[in-house]
């Protein structure tokens, strides 16, 4: 009677998990949906046809500016913060812990506290209206945050056998390498897809820096494309289609990586 009552105890909260699961999924899913369907609207494909051969913004050239900027900060990034928590966790060195502290305090540091000396700074170095303007912030402001996941991942990477790999003459780059990069791939690649996704998605820096229209990234083209057609139901239906368009390439990038973000996320929680 006892093992029935449970075997029901379990049933019903896995059942009540999965709703749970459900109605977040749902809540995420419903506007991509609405606005697929509204995307097809009066025109059908001709809403995508419209946006693909929209005279004053090129889409292709916008996503190679995207691609441009995000792929650029993401493998920047990824390579100095894993360089970076290799130091920090596995070498000592005068004021280490000092370092890694005022990194990590820039995360208490909001984007838009920084903007009027980040445009005054792009601005002197002469990257206004270039892609290296907008890539030198993105990799500054993604950097603290990747550099404390990777570096928390390190930490679980017993240092015994990194102490024989120095025993058998390994300097410290060959053990990063040989070791420390194929025993993080997971972590290694989370980073990578999360600074893509966030450089894809940046708004404000792109605002600050960008000044043509030929150099606009998705971001930026979206807010043009909105404000130069917002007239009729038809092209409400060409707003949808733009937005799909735009986004179809960060939500490709993500659902091909999703499982590296999954193992990325847990992979600590594993080795510890």
């Amino acid at each position: 009677m006892k093992k029935k009552r449970k075997a029901k105890w379990e049933i019903r909260n896995i059942a009540g998990t999965y709703l749970v699961l459900l109605i977040f999924a749902a809540i995420w899913i419903l506007p991509l949906i609405i606005a697929v369907v509204k995307s097809f609207t009066i025109n059908g494909f001709g809403n995508y046809a419209y946006v693909l051969n929209y005279d004053k913004i090129n889409y292709f050239r916008v996503i190679f500016n995207s691609m441009t900027i995000a792929v650029t900060s993401a493998v920047v990034v990824t390579l100095i913060t894993a360089l970076a928590a290799y130091a920090f966790s596995k070498m000592k060195f005068p004021g280490s812990r000092i370092i890694y502290g005022a990194i990590l305090a820039c995360l208490a540091v909001p984007v838009a506290a920084v903007t009027s000396p980040l445009f005054a700074t792009i601005k002197n170095m002469g990257l206004l209206d270039h892609h290296l303007g907008v890539i030198i912030p993105l990799i500054a402001f993604n950097a603290p945050m990747m550099l404390l996941m990777i570096k928390n991942y390190f930490d679980t990477i017993p240092d015994e056998l990194l102490e024989s790999a120095r025993i058998d003459g390994a300097s410290r780059f060959r053990i990063w390498y040989v070791f420390m990069v194929p025993l993080s791939v997971p972590m290694i690649a989370n980073v990578l897809v999360l600074t893509f996704i966030y450089s894809w998605n940046d708004y404000l820096v792109p605002l600050l820096v960008m000044r043509s229209e030929e150099n606009y990234p998705v971001t930026l083209a979206a807010q043009y494309f909105m404000s130069s057609t917002y007239q009729s139901p038809e092209d409400v239906a060409r707003i949808y289609a733009v937005m799909i368009l735009l986004a179809l390439p960060s939500i490709l990038v993500y659902l091909v990586s999703q499982r590296f973000l999954v193992a990325g996320a847990t992979a600590g929680a594993v080795k510890g």
